[in-house]
């Protein structure tokens, strides 16, 4: 850990694109871990569906709302409000399968964001480097050529 700590120096002057960075990974991230939620919701509301017009039971798992996030469940709760008493299952279907384009098309968006940032960073940071490597060339010609 003792030589990863003569980065930091670099790291510091783009520390604040570096934590931007890091929250578009958070964010983007975040927004890929509800997708199977709302599929998983999706699914049991199929499958109980079929079921209660079938009427045949099965065994089917109780919804526990710890294994939801806060929006999820703030979702599946506006869902079961306003659709679940027309029989047209269609619709909810349709809902959440444009929630679920919507939520993949939102991690795009901040994946694009992080790559941006955090590649930008170090093509900069690369550039600079460069330009110093470049700036140098010619003095190292000179001594050689002097020294010979």
């Amino acid at each position: 850990m003792k030589q990863l700590k003569a980065l930091n120096k670099y790291f510091w002057k783009y520390r604040i694109r570096l934590a931007i960075g890091a929250l578009f990974i958070i964010i983007s991230n975040y927004f890929a871990v509800l997708v199977p939620q709302v599929t998983r919701f999706i699914i049991d509301h199929v499958q109980k569906s079929i079921d209660a017009t079938q009427k045949t039971t099965r065994p089917v798992a109780t919804r526990h709302d710890a294994e939801y996030d806060f929006f999820v469940l703030k979702f599946i709760k506006w869902v079961e409000r306003d659709f679940s008493q027309s029989s047209d299952l269609s619709k909810i279907v349709i809902l959440c399968g444009i929630t679920i384009l919507l939520l993949a098309l939102l991690r795009g968006f901040f994946m694009f964001l992080m790559r941006q940032t955090i590649i930008v960073m170090s093509r900069i940071k690369k550039m600079k480097c460069l330009s110093i490597i470049r700036n140098l060339i010619p003095h190292f010609i000179k001594l050689t050529v002097l020294a010979t």
